[in-house]
């Protein structure tokens, strides 16, 4: 059963004609005339017929603008701005867009996208109740997410509360179970029991994404995967990063996900010793990327730069990968965290220690809980 939008007024716009007696009056007439019209068109921008336009932001970099008239765990229907149906399914949406959501909440989001899970928790906190009275469900529905997803993501990002934001999650997940945002929660879920030692209870989340379609079980065989990495068990991690990429094949919406899946494979090469291996399938990833995919190449240049300085001797190499990271790739908290660690050790033992004092005050300014700034030497500044 979806979730879905009751009682939308429409309301057409009506103008008054403008007097046409003499050509004088339309000569008069003709540039307030123009004025008028272009800030109706202004004041309609964002909006159909006097309605706020709802915006569905796909994986690809466009976008679907109209109404959403339900959402599902597999998918979200709209009414176009032509009027005309349609139905987008879950695995190639990014982002979903209310017309009518405060503008905290379009931000709050936007930073969780961006990988800053404690700006976004922040962010959602300013949300005042009045600017809430009155709107619909669906809108409703999103402060909600919100509120458990950026407490789960600031956790997982930082340290904190594993056990806080995993109840948070738990309660959305069983107020709202027809949420477009259900496998992402579910998986969320399962990442913070991952983080707290439950391997089990991760493990029953991320097998509900087996309910979704091809790439979200592709996805839980990843999120399994690295589960296990975390673990030490770097060839039951490989066994299974294999198996998500396998299941991937070549189904269009599930790429992402493998090559996902194929950077982990990489880490897991990277543990074994494996390094031209993991080298040849990272810059196979890199080579093949969209330049928008910021999150993945964050990923990939951080595990090529951790295996360039397993190989030894390549030092040069590895620090302009996390440099990569740091100035380019570094919204996703972990991995910078991680270049900038790295970073750090390198400037030092290239003789460069401001540079390397730098980075590592970054580190501890950016990301005080991350286990990375815990493994910063004591002793240097």
């Amino acid at each position: 059963m979806n979730l879905t939008r009751h009682g939308k007024p429409r309301m057409v716009p009506t103008t008054n004609t403008p007097p046409t007696a003499t050509m004088g009056w339309r000569r008069r007439l003709r540039v307030p005339l123009l004025a008028w019209l272009a800030a109706g068109i202004l004041s309609l921008e964002g909006t159909v017929l006097g309605q706020a336009v709802d915006r569905v932001q796909l994986v690809g970099g466009t976008s679907v603008a109209g109404s959403v008239v339900a959402v599902s765990p597999v998918g979200i229907d709209m009414e176009n701005s032509d009027g005309t149906p349609q139905t987008i399914a879950i695995e190639t949406i990014r982002e979903v867009q209310f017309g009518a959501e405060p503008q905290s909440l379009k931000n709050a989001r936007t930073m969780l996208l961006r990988g800053r899970g404690a700006d976004a928790r922040d962010e959602v906190a300013k949300i005042d109740a009045d600017e809430l009275d009155g709107v619909e469900p669906l809108v409703l529905a999103e402060v909600d997410f919100l509120k458990a997803a950026t407490a789960g993501q600031a956790t997982l990002d930082a340290g904190g509360d594993l056990a806080g934001a995993a109840t948070l999650v738990a309660a959305y997940l069983a107020k709202h179970p027809t949420s477009h945002h259900f496998f992402q929660m579910t998986e969320l879920l399962g990442d913070l029991h991952a983080r707290s030692g439950q391997p089990e209870r991760a493990l029953a989340a991320y097998e509900r994404l087996r309910g979704g379609p091809p790439a979200l079980q592709v996805r839980a065989a990843a999120a399994k995967a690295a589960m296990l990495f975390t673990q030490g068990k770097a060839d039951e991690a490989l066994s299974e990063y294999e198996a998500a990429i396998a299941l991937a094949g070549n189904e269009k919406a599930s790429q992402p996900q493998k090559r996902s899946a194929e950077v982990g494979k990489a880490r897991c090469l990277l543990l074994q010793g494996r390094h031209d291996a993991a080298v040849e399938t990272v810059l196979q990833i890199i080579n093949a990327a969209n330049p928008e995919e910021k999150e993945l190449l964050s990923r990939a240049y951080t595990v090529l730069g951790a295996t360039y300085r397993a190989i030894g001797g390549k030092e040069q190499d590895a620090l302009i990968q996390f440099l990569m990271v740091d100035l380019v790739y570094n919204t996703l908290p972990e991995t910078h965290a991680e270049a900038l660690f790295n970073l750090a050790e390198l400037w030092d033992n290239g003789g460069n220690p401001e540079r390397a004092r730098e980075a590592r005050q970054n580190l501890k300014s950016a990301y005080p809980d991350s286990p990375w700034a815990a493994k910063l030497d004591p002793s240097k500044s």
